[in-house]
């Protein structure tokens, strides 16, 4: 073979090594960028808000037949103000169309009522950041509280909008509210205090000016609110105890066909068409229903949960539920009791239903109906 052969082989070799190593590299480069583009820079909302406790604050007297502890029971997540779907769409910064459309709902008075609303001085702690000129936020604030935050901005065209970190979209006001009540109980002064101090620290590094209510007087009123709360907090459970166990396929039937579905929670829940549960329907023994448990278990009783101050209709859906433990009581060869295992009678449910009416005309008098978007704020 002569040396120009052999050079031309080696040559050959060489090129294919390099076009083979380019190719690892850039393979490399686009799977770094994959993971980039994958990697989660700021919390999950769905992920980090804890789960609702039955108030830990003075509790009113219980009703018959029963009213849960703490422990008893994990109510729903807690509510969250949902806004119109194209609200919720980030827009392109290539899109001026976008821009422009979106500039037209936020303007409409009925949505800008909605986003100011989602900050009420009779719940909020609210905290106004005022920037010197219109500026885009680099990134969201954080705060590090156990309380439910939220925030809001006013935009260079002084339209108000939840704010949120999107290209072109500029603030010249941003309101940070901090919920003062809820039922983990009220908001104490060393909370407050540091969300104070996290809140003019996020002024500070955009050099904005920032305003606080007094706090004092917030904190009084934060716990005359949660000992209004806690004497509405009353969470209903009426026992459904069978002569032989309910098989989960036969229950999943029944209650399906009486319009409940099956929730993440592990209970059975009826919706409202808001999507607001009115009552829901449990494993007296806390067994989570799940499509595998209703195949393979029976249970021995079961459990109708109605959360009071949460449910919108108030007595009229307490008589729905009442109606339905009866039908579930016949199908299943059941007596309705409390949790002495004494039978439930009309007289005693009618008891019930009366100091309903109590608890719901001092929530009317106070202005917070039940399952308004107050109540559900303040009982989550």
């Amino acid at each position: 073979m002569s040396e120009l052969q052999i050079g031309l082989l080696v040559l050959g070799g060489s090129i294919v090594a390099l076009v083979y190593g380019f190719n690892v590299v850039q393979e490399w480069r686009f799977r770094r960028r994959m993971r980039q583009s994958f990697v989660r820079t700021q919390d999950d909302p769905l992920l980090t808000v804890p789960k609702n406790n039955v108030r830990d604050g003075v509790r009113a007297d219980r009703l018959e037949p029963v009213l849960l502890d703490a422990g008893r029971v994990d109510l729903p997540e807690p509510f969250e103000v949902e806004l119109p779907q194209d609200e919720a769409a980030p827009i392109a910064p290539d899109a001026p169309s976008a821009v422009k459309d979106e500039d037209a709902a936020l303007d409409s008075a009925d949505h800008q009522a909605l986003v100011v609303a989602m900050l009420d001085p009779s719940l909020d702690f609210i905290c106004e950041v005022v920037f010197h000129q219109p500026l885009e936020l680099v990134n969201m604030p954080r705060f590090n509280v156990a309380k439910r935050v939220q925030v809001i901005g006013r935009t260079e065209k002084g339209l108000w909008k939840p704010a949120e970190v999107l290209p072109g979209i500029r603030y010249k006001q941003i309101n940070i509210g901090l919920q003062l009540v809820d039922r983990g109980g009220a908001v104490t002064e060393q909370e407050l205090a540091s969300f104070c101090q996290q809140v003019s620290h996020f002024a500070e590094e955009y050099g904005a000016a920032v305003s606080f209510p007094q706090r004092q007087q917030k904190l009084v009123a934060a716990r005359e609110l949660d000992r209004f709360c806690a004497d509405v907090d009353v969470l209903i459970g009426l026992n459904i105890a069978p002569r032989l166990a309910i098989e989960g396929t036969r229950l999943r039937s029944f209650v399906e066909s009486n319009g409940m579905q099956l929730e993440p929670d592990g209970a059975f829940h009826y919706l409202a068409d808001s999507g607001n549960t009115l009552y829901s329907l449990m494993a007296a023994d806390q067994m989570p229903f799940t499509l595998h448990t209703l195949l393979d278990n029976s249970f021995p009783a079961l459990c109708l949960l109605f959360d009071v101050p949460r449910v919108a209709g108030g007595v009229e859906v307490f008589d729905r539920a009442i109606q339905f433990a009866r039908q579930l009581a016949q199908e299943f060869d059941a007596q309705l009791v409390d949790d002495n295992r004494r039978l439930l009678t009309d007289v005693g449910l009618a008891r019930i239903r009366d100091q309903l009416k109590t608890i719901y005309g001092s929530m009317d008098d106070r202005g917070i109906a039940p399952g308004s978007v107050a109540a559900l704020r303040l009982f989550a």
